[in-house]
């Protein structure tokens, strides 16, 4: 193990890395051109990019929860997603954006969530 920009790396594991969609930009064309599925929790937003990777936004409304809630939701939706990157299509913009409800959600409910709409969508591999 050794220490890279602050941060302890482990030889032995690969860091999974999960590319993000940052520019409204390209929030704007997932909205407009994309596909939708829903469960009680989020909705998740998705659209071919052309490219060979996946890349995900997340937007969390100021009416779910405090600050600490959304960024906590923020950070499960982002490992949830990390966990599953290997069965998901390659080539896709994916937004996730949580309804009221999802404010005190659990790991293991989000990989749930995420897995039944990728299913749905036919997303997985």
């Amino acid at each position: 193990m050794r220490v890279k920009n602050g941060e302890f790396e482990n030889n032995n594991e690969k860091k999974v890395v999960v590319e993000r969609l940052r520019k409204n930009i390209h929030f704007k064309k997932v909205y407009r051109h994309g596909k939708s599925l829903a469960t009680n929790n989020i909705v998740l937003f998705f659209k071919k990019n052309g490219d060979d990777k996946n890349y995900l936004g997340i937007s969390i409304n100021k009416k779910v929860g405090n600050s600490v809630q959304r960024h906590r939701l923020k950070r499960i939706y982002k490992e949830a997603f990390k966990k599953i990157k290997g069965n998901i299509e390659e080539g896709y913009d994916f937004i996730i954006v949580a309804r009221r409800g999802a404010g005190l959600i659990s790991f293991h409910e989000a990989v749930q969530d995420l897995l039944k709409l990728l299913s749905r969508g036919k997303l997985l591999r």
